[in-house]
């Protein structure tokens, strides 16, 4: 398998995602969609720009459990949440249902994994070449197709939640915390090798149900939001 088949192996997540969600909204036009992904593969540069620059920062680079915890709550949590952020809202949110902008912002988490799995490939290339590690690769692509793409895919769907929620006068931040906090405790617990890391797929899927009941929540008629259940209590 040559570099190029590896690369392509990156976008699976992404084109599965987007005939399943064209499937189950026959009526989300594909110029939304793909203006979603173009809006995500450009947030990618701030976000590497981070990663690169700022995490040479002393506090940033001790391996202590302090470290981790600053890098995960405040690089992956905050700032990575809210770089996306910015770019979700220039999703012409006024042209799309709650369920069409919904999608396109799992769409727009989905390129942006996939795109962030691509610059792991490449690192993983550059230290050990190919094609000596081409079982390593394979399994490196595999691994975060269900790790780190999915947290990235949900994360996006809570910070658009949040969006379509303020700009409907409904001003609820709860959402986008919830994407700082569960990327932050996923990104921390993926750090170890222990079975401490099966915690990270914890706030996976904590992240899948928060996106199902925020969406259920954004629903509601706002004059009907307060005589509704606690989210999080939303079956």
């Amino acid at each position: 398998m040559n570099l190029y088949a590896f690369l392509a192996l990156c976008f699976i997540p992404l084109v599965a995602g987007f005939i399943v969600l064209k499937i189950l909204l026959p009526h989300l036009k594909v110029r939304y969609c793909l203006w979603s992904c173009v809006l995500s593969i450009v947030a990618v540069l701030p976000i590497a720009f981070i990663q690169y620059f700022v995490l040479n920062l002393p506090v940033f680079n001790t391996n202590t459990f302090i470290s981790l915890m600053v890098t995960a709550i405040i690089f992956n949590g905050l700032i990575e949440e809210t770089v996306k952020m910015f770019f979700l809202a220039l999703i012409p949110q006024k042209k799309l249902t709650l369920s069409c902008f919904l999608a396109c912002c799992l769409l727009f988490g989905l390129t942006l994994g996939s795109f962030e799995s691509v610059i792991y490939l490449v690192k993983r290339i550059q230290e050990t070449g190919l094609p000596e590690e081409l079982k390593g690769a394979f399994k490196l692509i595999v691994m975060r197709m269900f790790t780190a793409v999915l947290i990235h895919t949900f994360c996006a769907g809570l910070s658009g939640l949040y969006l379509w929620l303020f700009r409907h006068k409904r001003n609820n931040v709860l959402p986008f915390l919830y994407a700082v906090l569960l990327h932050g405790i996923y990104n921390f617990f993926a750090a170890f090798t222990t079975g401490y890391r099966w915690f990270s797929i914890v706030a996976i899927l904590f992240a899948l149900l928060e996106c199902r009941i925020w969406w259920q929540q954004s629903k509601l008629p706002p004059e009907n939001e307060k005589n509704s259940a606690n989210p999080s209590q939303i079956a």
